[in-house]
């Protein structure tokens, strides 16, 4: 039987037994939220623990522990046989509100540098929802080691380690977490590092910009591996750097005093001459080189060669590397290893910066670490990437065989898919989307348009329907349906289907503009709009059914008017008609069901 929201007092305080969150935490944030909102004043009494309790549906003691709690941290205050009120000096009171105005002709928005055409990938912030998300680097909730993560954030947030958080501060990085990178992480890259060879940054990504913003000026030679990371690649053009690729056979001479900078989308077999060989070539050319390690992924039994740092014997390497996203909850850190000279300058910049990473969370990952979940968690992760990959790789060669080539590197947890001639990567990844399956445009080593499929965010099963719905797509099986609801093969939906349909599932699709937004379809009535690669643009409104069709209304969106369309589903296909029988949109339907497998809905 399904448990209803508890119901609301004349405060509107709504607590929902299925939420994560006890019932007593609902009620303190949401009291601290009233207070804060000015609902609730200084000086306001607040009903007592047994009047509250029944309005709300909850037993007397779970308000009574929220009183208390609240009432120790000032934020109410007890009065002697006269009750609880809010503090007359409670914390986070506001001041007066000013009206703010947007006006994207203000001085500080005049003053801001021309925007930077954006070309490149961007993922979705909603990935997840897609039915096939071939993104790698993403990991999917199989992989994440939630109880690992549970004991490991425990320990560092103890009260042993948070009264020492105040003492340990400064620059220095955690000592217990450089030690478990020295220790354990680093030599499984071949690499020893001296205490003050290391620095940890906020992401890999932060650690490559940190290395390129200190060797890269005016004028610097830079030679990039394809494939590049692209706003790394920008920002090197933005400092005016004499930007080049790397040729993959190493036929010509490096420029004098070059940065070279690898990929971090390919490694290399263990028996590969290819890393030493390009080292050698960064010192005939006087060069220095920025590597850019591949994440820890599918463990291909000692195949993947050591790091090019490894070899590095005069100094000319600064290693830029993060641990695997595969054994984290959220953006790994990442580590610059390099002469000390080197990581005192970057320690300087970062201080700069600001962007020291936060002292529990570097606790956290050495205890993580530290009790052997890191290396366990590899392995663990390996064999389902291992699995995946292989499914991955029988599918392409099943149902693309005659129109692209693959190829992969050792221990990568991708298929780099090359182009057929004449098809540009952008446009078909563009299109997959529409069709539910997010792919990621790149390049070959030797500049070829491809697809790069990773396998971390999709369960194997998901694999070869995700292959099959892209063969057909590449094929032209997939073209363009008829614009008009009289020629469309799928009969619209209607009545009792129409709203099982779409009461509690979300649909997914890409605005006018190109970018992703969100669509939930709450099964109370109620929308929830989210647009833009971060969720920057949201709205509300609501849903109801007329006759045969789905009608919706945003506060913002759409200028506030209501509008209704009939709703075609085809497998997780949604075509939606207008008032004139012509189609408005397309969008990939995530149903109830899949949603709750993902972990996005509470079970009923």
């Amino acid at each position: 039987m399904k448990r209803e929201p508890r119901a609301a007092d004349s405060l509107h305080l709504v607590l929902d037994p299925s939420d994560p969150l006890s019932l007593q935490h609902q009620l303190r944030q949401k009291l601290v939220n009233a207070i804060h909102r000015r609902v609730l004043r200084p000086g306001q009494r607040l009903p007592s623990s047994r009047q509250l309790a029944t309005r709300i549906g909850v037993s007397r003691n779970t308000v009574s522990l929220a009183y208390d709690a609240l009432l120790a941290e000032g934020h109410l205050a007890s009065r002697s046989r006269s009750g609880v009120y809010v503090a007359s000096a409670a914390p986070g009171a506001r001041l007066g509100r000013i009206q703010r105005t947007l006006d994207p002709a203000s001085p500080l928005a005049s003053r801001l540098a021309p925007m930077a055409d954006d070309d490149g990938f961007r993922c979705p912030q909603h990935w997840h929802r897609y039915p096939f998300p071939f993104i790698d680097g993403r990991v999917d909730a199989e992989l994440t080691p939630v109880p690992e993560w549970t004991e490991a954030i425990r320990l560092a947030g103890s009260r042993h380690e948070v009264v020492q958080w105040p003492l340990e501060g400064g620059e220095a990085d955690d000592s217990m977490l450089a030690d478990e990178m020295r220790g354990k992480v680093l030599p499984m890259r071949g690499i020893e590092a001296g205490a003050d060879e290391l620095l940890m940054t906020l992401s890999s990504r932060h650690a490559l910009q940190m290395a390129g913003e200190l060797l890269v000026r005016r004028g610097t030679a830079v030679v990039l591996e394809q494939p590049t990371d692209p706003e790394f690649e920008r920002r090197l053009r933005e400092r005016h750097a004499e930007v080049r690729y790397l040729d993959p056979e190493l036929r010509d001479p490096l420029p004098a005093g070059v940065v070279v900078v690898t990929s971090g989308r390919h490694g290399f077999a263990a028996e590969s001459g290819h890393p030493r060989r390009l080292l050698a070539h960064v010192a005939a050319a006087d060069g220095v080189l920025i590597e850019h390690d591949v994440p820890a992924g599918v463990q291909d039994g000692g195949r993947v060669a050591p790091a090019l740092r490894a070899f590095d014997r005069d100094g000319r390497v600064v290693y830029v590397g993060g641990l695997a996203p595969t054994a984290s909850c959220g953006e790994p850190p990442g580590v610059l290893v390099a002469p000390a000279a080197f990581i005192e300058r970057a320690r300087q910049l970062r201080r700069g910066q600001g962007t020291a990473l936060p002292r529990i969370l570097q606790r956290a990952w050495a205890y993580f670490i530290g009790l052997g979940h890191y290396s366990s968690c590899l392995v663990r992760a390996g064999r389902v990437l291992a699995e995946r990959r292989t499914a991955l790789r029988d599918a392409l060669n099943h149902y693309l065989h005659e129109r692209v080539s693959i190829e992969t590197s050792p221990g990568a947890s991708a298929y780099w898919v090359s182009m057929p001639g004449g098809m540009d990567a952008r446009d078909l990844a563009y299109r997959a989307a529409a069709l539910g399956i997010l792919v990621e445009p790149t390049r070959c080593a030797d500049g070829r348009e491809a697809l790069c499929m990773g396998v971390t965010g999709i369960s194997a099963d998901r694999i070869r329907e995700g292959v099959r719905t892209l063969a057909r797509l590449v094929r032209g099986d997939l073209s363009s349906a008829s614009r008009r609801i009289e020629d469309d093969t799928v009969p619209p939906l209607r009545g009792r289907a129409l709203r099982q349909t779409l009461a509690g599932a979300a649909l997914l699709y890409r605005t006018v503009y190109g970018e992703p937004c969100t669509l939930e379809i709450r099964a109370n009535g109620d929308l929830v709009g989210t647009a833009g690669y971060a969720g920057e643009d949201c709205d509300r409104g609501h849903w109801w059914l007329q006759g045969d069709r789905w009608y919706r209304q945003w506060r913002q969106w759409a200028y506030g008017e209501a509008a209704g369309y009939a709703i075609v589903v085809d497998g997780d296909q949604v075509r939606i008609y207008g008032e004139d029988g012509l189609m408005v949109d397309a969008a990939v339907l995530v149903r109830r069901t899949a949603r709750r497998r993902a972990g996005l809905v509470p079970p009923p």
